[in-house]
This record gives C-alpha cells, sequence and structure tokens, in this order.
C-alpha cells in the first residue's frame, strides 16, 4: 500500500507511504508506514492555530494520539487498497470517522436497565417551579393601566402587545419562554407564580417601566417527568456508547497493525497513550 496525504501545494508523505525520509525524521510508525516528524509539526499548527513551538506539553501529547488514532484506521482500511486522506484537520477527522464506521460497525444501544437506572436517577433531583410567559412593558402606571382595561375588555394580548409595548420581543407577542421560579426580582416573581395559566397580571413596576404579564402554562415544582428527561439520557449514553466503542476499536486495530512512537524524536514530554511500542499481532 502507498497512500498519500495532500499537504500545501502538492503530495507528500504522510506515513502511510514507505520510504519517506530518514531514520531521523521518523516520528512513529504505524504498520509498515511512517509519520514524519514535520508533518506532524505541520498538523500541529493547523489543529492549534499556533505555531507548533508554542503547542504545551499536554496538548502535544492529546493530537499525537489523536494523530495516531487516525493513521491507525487508515492503515487498517487501507490493507486492500490505496487510502487517501486530507491534510485539513477537519475534511482528514471526518474522513477518519467514516472509515473508522466501516471497520467498527455501529456502536451498541445503551442497556435498557442503564436507562432506566439513569432516569431514576435524574427524578430524584427536584426542580423549581417554571412559568410559560408573555410580557408589556409600558413607561408610565397610567399607559400599563390602560392596556390592562383593554385586556379586561377582549382585547387579544399579543395584538396589544405588538401596538403599545416597547419591550424588545414585542413585535412577537412578548413571548418570554419558560422562566424559573427565583430567578427574577421578588417582586416580579411573587406576581407571576401567583397567576394560574391564562391569568393576566395587574401593572407591576420594574427598573424599565410597569409590567403586564400573561401566564400561558406552569410547571409545579418537583422532578421532571420520565417523557422530557428520557430523549436527553437516552443521548448522553448513546454519545458514551459511542467513545468507548470507537476506542475499543482503535485498540484493536492498533494492535492488528502495530504502533511505535520514536520517544528520541519528541521535542515535548510525550504523556499519550503510545509511550509503550504496540507489537502487530
Amino acid at each position: 500500500m502507498r497512500g498519500r496525504y495532500a499537504l500545501s501545494g502538492g503530495l507528500v508523505c504522510l506515513g502511510l507511504a514507505l520510504g519517506c525520509g530518514t531514520d531521523e525524521d521518523v516520528l512513529a510508525t504505524v504498520g509498515t508506514h511512517s509519520i514524519e516528524v514535520a508533518v506532524f509539526q505541520e498538523h500541529l499548527a493547523a489543529a492549534t492555530g499556533e505555531a507548533w513551538q508554542g503547542v504545551t506539553d499536554t496538548v502535544a501529547s492529546r493530537l499525537l494520539d489523536q494523530f495516531i488514532d487516525q493513521e491507525v484506521v487508515v492503515a487498517a482500511a487501507g490493507r486492500g487498497g490505496d487510502v487517501v486522506v486530507s491534510a485539513e484537520p477537519g475534511a482528514r477527522s471526518a474522513r477518519v470517522r467514516t472509515l473508522l464506521d466501516g471497520l467498527c460497525g455501529p456502536p451498541p444501544a445503551p442497556a435498557e436497565e442503564i436507562v432506566k437506572t439513569e432516569i431514576e436517577t435524574a427524578q430524584t433531583v427536584s426542580r423549581p417551579a417554571r412559568a410559560a410567559v408573555r410580557q408589556m412593558l409600558l413607561d408610565t402606571r397610567e399607559a400599563a393601566e390602560t392596556a390592562r382595561r383593554q385586556l379586561d375588555e377582549g382585547m387579544d394580548f399579543i395584538e396589544l402587545s405588538r401596538q403599545v409595548s416597547r419591550a424588545p420581543n414585542a413585535d412577537g407577542g412578548g413571548e418570554l419562554g419558560f422562566l424559573t421560579q427565583g430567578g427574577l426580582s421578588e417582586n416580579l416573581d411573587e406576581v407571576i407564580f401567583a397567576l394560574k395559566a391564562g391569568e393576566i397580571s395587574a401593572p407591576v413596576p420594574g427598573p424599565s417601566g410597569y409590567h403586564i404579564f400573561q401566564v400561558l402554562e406552569v410547571v409545579a415544582a418537583g422532578p421532571p417527568p420520565r417523557e422530557e428527561i428520557e430523549p436527553e439520557v437516552r443521548r448522553r449514553l448513546g454519545e458514551i456508547a459511542a467513545r468507548e466503542h470507537s476506542a475499543a476499536c482503535v485498540q484493536r486495530l492498533a494492535n492488528e497493525v502495530g504502533v511505535k512512537v520514536n520517544l528520541n524524536r519528541l521535542w515535548f514530554s510525550y504523556q499519550g497513550r503510545y509511550a509503550e511500542e504496540i507489537h502487530a499481532s
């Protein structure tokens, strides 16, 4: 196999080709293919946006592990033929992700028992009450009282808001979304959470004028309902499962192709996962 890596105006050896340089140039080998010092230095600069000399040991170690992981995937995917990967970090990562998916297959779904446990744990935490609210903001008490009378006479809150409110969201009917009890000044909080769904407050003085609130929905204090938190729990556990699946697969591929980092070629204190040579199985 003789894969190549596109870099700044031409094709240069990525370490996916044999005989790219002298031993002094080789930072690491993945299988029978070398990663040159200069290529990784250029990758460091592109990935961090700063000169490679200024990258900290911790960041350089993490990016070297990531770079070798990607080389492992490319080497494993290229065992049946050439694989070309872009030098641009974003395009490189996307291409490697596609190759990894093909090599490893989809991650397992989170176990239902774990999902159930996580949901039950989340439901032990009580949340404060919340209310979906609209508002109008007027300059004077007189203007606010006039607006309140118009609402009593049947004027639509949204339409009146567009006509008289000077709140930034007046054109949208004064929608504030869900507000959490305890998150507002005491007088506003007390007024809003004394209202039931559909009720409208009297004018309330605030720092910027006089408010009129309409409560659309009230969610009582207490644990979140299962239907609200289950999608988030499944998403989070799915992400964890995907990371663990990918990491295990890359480790298996590394054991198959072999990895060696030439520690004496590094200009930083390496703190990564490939400090010990991995012999090909």
